[in-house]
């Protein structure tokens, strides 16, 4: 597969997962923070909590589910992030007191219909 695939399965993803959350009354803050630890995919808002989530996206399960591509070092990697994040942006950190770290895992179908979305809500590793 080549990085343009990856891109686009990627961007496909993070576009299901923050209308998803949307509809659950979530405020999409950031698509695709970018560090030099690496990326968290979206930012999100709901009542005084700020979440990072996690987007996996797979087309099939022929090499594993969405959710066994998020481990303790993808988790770690998000809350450096996170961190970093609330650092750089401080009025964040003073508008909101509860942070969470989400996935958003999809599953498509083979004719590219979604199949399934879980969301998991404040994980720790």
């Amino acid at each position: 597969m080549t990085k343009q695939f990856n891109r686009k399965v990627g961007y496909e993803g993070e576009e299901i997962a923050a209308k998803y959350l949307s509809d659950k009354g979530y405020k999409i803050l950031e698509k695709n923070y970018y560090t030099r630890f690496g990326e968290i995919d979206l930012i999100a808002s709901k009542n005084d909590g700020l979440t990072f989530v996690e987007v996996k996206l797979k087309h099939g399960d022929d090499f594993g589910t969405p959710e066994e591509m998020i481990g303790a070092p993808k988790l770690f990697q998000v809350q450096r992030i996170a961190e970093f994040y609330l650092m750089d942006k401080p009025q964040m950190a003073k508008i909101y007191k509860i942070y969470s770290i989400d996935a958003v895992c999809i599953m498509m179908g083979e004719g590219g219909e979604v199949q399934r979305i879980n969301h998991y809500e404040n994980l720790t590793f």
